[in-house]
């Protein structure tokens, strides 16, 4: 459970589409997009005001799909928890927690 933010599931009839074979429509029940939006937001915050990257969470996270990491941000800047102040790390974009907002990029 995430230390910082709850995340509801997104319900599953929006992660598989209608002509999606039985197999997509079953993982899409099983999957908990709540659980990995919760991931990226915390170890977004826990990076602070430096940022941090998907590649780097993936990093942590090998177990992972990749799309379990790379698809979150975007739902998250949508949701406004998460921002992008345009500045790139070994060719990522550098996402921060919106707490972050205004304060300016950073030499790190």
């Amino acid at each position: 459970m995430s230390i910082y933010k709850d995340y509801d599931d997104t319900p599953a009839y929006k992660l598989a589409r209608k002509d999606s074979p039985q197999t997509s429509k079953d993982a899409a029940n099983e999957v908990s997009s709540g659980k990995m939006l919760a991931l990226v937001h915390d170890e977004v915050v826990k990076a602070g005001i430096r940022g941090i990257t998907t590649k780097e969470i993936r990093t942590m996270y090998p177990h992972l799909p990749y799309s379990s990491i790379t698809a979150r941000p975007a739902q998250l800047e949508d949701q406004g928890d998460i921002f992008y102040q345009g500045d790139k790390r070994d060719r990522c974009r550098v996402m921060r927690s919106t707490k972050y907002k205004g304060q300016g990029v950073l030499d790190v």
